[in-house]
């Protein structure tokens, strides 16, 4: 896959090294079938530097995906492996098999300055037969673990399972639909996770940042502040890259920040503050 969509590209190997940041040594065994899990980063690298339309990205980054929807219990690996690589393991089943239309993420940072709660309004289209759950990662962060989140479903979801890894401060939420779709169904879910925890560890929160996989149609990223952080700031940041921290963002009058992106490639993208 990876070398023909080279060659409708007209890119040698260096040339697309040199467009992705990804190593001619890293292309070569990926096309000869040597490296067989490539890093999530590194497929997303090669679908922008192959400038893949949305529906090409997803079926790019599917092929790479664990076959067949394997139960969750199914999916753990060997425990010998870092946790990342199990949280990759994990998530990678549902790797391709939908594309995002739109997402909007909505969260609420408490008096305490916690992420108290983030809920996602989710619209998807499937990319192969038979879609029936996504994952959900969440992130601990500087004023809360995430052991304490929790998932309540809004709308047109389930929680099928939840994993938490204590060393990497991660939690994987297996999140069901209600009925398998077809190729190039449909579907909109929403859902909430709050923080459970109580008291605040370190300086608080210090950011709020999303993104989808590929290319989305479109993508809203709005915080909202009990008490308001002395500086905001625009962040995202590119795959396999580090965050760049961009112009200065404002709160309207109920002491929200909103940012509205169309056509968003693979990436994060969001907030960064400062008490």
């Amino acid at each position: 896959m990876l070398r023909a969509a080279r060659a409708d590209a007209k890119l040698t190997q260096a040339e697309l090294g040199h467009r992705s940041g990804v190593s001619v040594r890293t292309i070569r065994g990926l096309e000869r079938g040597e490296i067989l899990r490539p890093q999530i980063a590194t497929l997303q690298q090669l679908a922008l530097g192959l400038d893949l339309g949305p529906r090409a990205q997803t079926e790019f980054m599917h092929g790479w995906a664990t076959e067949g929807p394997a139960s969750f219990d199914g999916l753990l690996v060997d425990p010998s492996m870092s946790e990342m690589e199990q949280i990759d393991s994990l998530t990678r089943a549902g790797l391709g098999n939908y594309r995002v239309i739109s997402q909007i993420w909505r969260t609420h940072v408490s008096a305490d300055r916690r992420l108290s709660r983030t809920a996602c309004h989710s619209s998807i289209c499937a990319v192969e037969d038979g879609l029936d759950r996504v994952f959900n990662v969440q992130v601990g962060d500087q004023s809360s673990s995430a052991k304490d989140l929790e998932f309540t479903p809004l709308l047109g979801c389930h929680l099928i399972s939840r994993r938490f890894f204590p060393e990497s401060d991660v939690v994987v939420f297996e999140v069901g639909l209600p009925e398998a779709l077809p190729k190039g169904a449909n579907h909109a879910y929403a859902y909430e996770v709050c923080d459970t925890g109580h008291g605040r560890r370190g300086p608080g929160s210090d950011g709020f940042v999303w993104g989808p996989t590929h290319t989305a149609r479109s993508i809203v990223v709005s915080v909202e502040f009990e008490v308001c952080p002395g500086r905001i700031t625009h962040v995202e940041k590119a795959p396999g890259e580090d965050f760049r921290f961009l112009e200065e963002a404002r709160l309207d009058a109920e002491n929200r920040t909103t940012l509205v992106l169309e056509d968003v490639g693979p990436g994060a993208f969001g907030f960064s503050w400062e008490w």
